[in-house]
């Protein structure tokens, strides 16, 4: 059924999504209705690769809607939408946390439209008249796309309850959780040796790529290989991320997957790894330092493909007090801060320095003369106002912390 609209409407409809389908605006609507949606959706808001999948849901449909809400009504979900629905999924959660980010979120939304139509211009249509029509269609979509969308969440649930990784899952699961079998049953239920030396990882894909889990799930041969191991215990975990685990019978060395960056990088994925540990212990240690790593590198534009969880510990300590940490690498790098590519390349030598007060190691692990080194600490010591011995350490904790997130903005 075709809908009546004023001359006036159909106008300010056209201004409207023009200037709403900016990027800049698009970024603003979607923060907004996703901080409300993950204050009361504590289950998203714990987890970095649901909130990733919330933002491209939200920036997906957000941007679906407006191409839409111009001409005939049709929901076209994008596969970001349907994304979200398959993670929340697999990672075992109950349908009511998918209804509830939609609940939360169709108020959001009607908050979000109602203080963009309380700010139309006077030359607008009437403030019902746009009311009206945008929510009964904003409306519309939402409650079609929690359909699809729970015919999507119930269908895959089927598939893995079917499925023998379903069962795997469930295994990992219970030695994941509070109460974990004994490693005789859980070696039995996987076939995995947990009294071998346990490194667990997390590889995910890049949210715009669109990988298959078939495609993530290739790169865990690689890095079981790469440390000595046989294929690797692994699951997904959500729509595009991958929780692996590699058994070895002596404590492999994980800066040898640092031969696969490239690789890593050319399948559009990256990677966290934990600390190599026994048992199941080690299992599930290995398992916190590995989400750990994943989750400071999703709030790092510029981090590395890979993580590894022995080189950012003390980042990931210090990641959730923001203001203070800005304020002590601030404080502690000094002068040292700022984007000038001198500093840039002082900071790597006094950082690397740092590792093992070594001049002669500092010079061969950055391949530049001895004297240059010397130079270099001479010239980052001046500028300290104190040699590097003193305060060695949160010294180099801001460093570490510029290297991996970039100068603190002042």
């Amino acid at each position: 059924m075709s809908e009546s609209r004023s001359p006036a409407l159909i106008a300010w409809i056209r201004e409207y999504v023009a200037e709403a389908s900016r990027d800049e605006a698009v970024a603003v609507f979607v923060q907004e209705v996703d901080n409300v949606i993950l204050s009361q959706v504590p289950e998203v808001a714990e987890d970095p690769i649901l909130v990733e999948d919330l933002r491209a849901s939200t920036t997906s449909q957000w941007r679906a809607f407006l191409a839409m809400i111009d001409g005939e009504y049709g929901l076209h979900l994008p596969a970001p939408a349907y994304g979200l629905a398959l993670s929340l999924a697999r990672r075992g959660m109950d349908l009511g946390t998918l209804l509830k980010v939609y609940r939360v979120g169709n108020q959001a939304v009607f908050n979000a439209l109602t203080k963009t139509i309380d700010g139309a211009g006077g030359d607008a249509p009437a403030r019902d008249e746009i009311l009206v029509f945008i929510w009964t269609r904003a409306a519309r979509w939402l409650d079609d796309a929690v359909e699809a969308l729970t015919e999507t969440f119930v269908g895959e649930r089927q598939r893995l309850r079917d499925s023998a990784a379903t069962r795997r899952a469930d295994s990992i699961g219970a030695l994941l959780g509070v109460n974990p079998p004994s490693a005789t049953v859980a070696e039995k239920a996987l076939a995995h040796p947990l009294q071998h030396w346990q490194t667990a990882g997390v590889a995910w894909a890049d949210e715009n790529l669109g990988r298959t889990p078939a495609e993530v799930a290739e790169v865990s041969g690689e890095l079981g290989k790469a440390l000595g191991a046989p294929p690797p215990l692994a699951t997904m975990a959500g729509s595009r991320d991958l929780w692996w685990w590699a058994a070895t019978p002596r404590p492999p060395d994980v800066h040898l997957l640092a031969d696969l960056r490239q690789e890593i990088e050319q399948r559009g994925l990256r990677v966290a790894v934990g600390r190599p540990s026994t048992g199941v212990a080690g299992f599930r240690s290995s398992h916190a330092e590995a989400r750990a790593a994943q989750a400071l590198a999703l709030r790092s534009p510029a981090a590395p493909r890979l993580t590894c969880f022995a080189d950012v510990e003390l980042l990931c300590l210090v990641a959730d007090q923001p203001e203070l940490t800005h304020r002590m690498v601030a404080r502690e790098a000094g002068a040292l801060v700022g984007d000038d590519k001198n500093l840039d390349v002082l900071r790597e030598t006094v950082l690397t320095h740092l590792m093992t007060f070594s001049v002669e190691v500092t010079a061969a692990r950055l391949f530049v003369h001895k004297n240059t080194v010397r130079y270099r600490i001479a010239r980052a010591e001046e500028l300290l106002g104190h040699p590097l011995t003193e305060r060695s350490t949160w010294l180099e904790l801001a460093l570490r912390w510029i290297a991996y997130f970039g100068p603190p903005t002042p």
